[in-house]
């Protein structure tokens, strides 16, 4: 619960600093805000689950995949919203970052996902 009363917070604070930069690029930094917060107990509790299947003796593949499609998912969401909030105000080098930020957090999580299986193969 600490975590999540943490990233909350977060989110409210990243809310206040950058509400005037999402409305100058036509994103609603309420619904930004509302997408940020509700992501957040998914986020904790896939990550937990995360790490958990991926320590366990026996890696559970359906269940290392659900969670971190879980991660995923909750960490993409409010950055999806904007990009397709303000897609029209995105410029090229805009686009080029998120889905920059998107790859490298696709190959985090294989990266994680194959130390566990090396980890669980010695």
């Amino acid at each position: 619960m600490g975590g999540i009363c943490f990233l909350w917070c977060y989110d409210i604070v990243k809310y206040l600093l950058f509400k005037g930069l999402l409305e100058s690029r036509g994103i609603d930094p309420l619904v930004f805000l509302f997408f940020d917060m509700i992501t957040v107990p998914g986020f904790i509790m896939g990550c937990a689950r995360l790490v958990n299947s991926l320590t366990g003796r026996v890696m559970a593949w359906p269940k290392v995949l659900f969670w971190g499609i879980m991660v995923l998912v909750n960490t993409l969401l409010p950055y999806v919203y904007a990009a397709i909030a303000g897609g029209p105000q995105f410029d090229t080098a805009a686009w080029v970052v998120f889905w920059v930020i998107v790859l490298l957090l696709l190959t985090n999580l294989i990266r994680t996902i194959r130390a566990g299986l090396i980890a669980e193969k010695q």
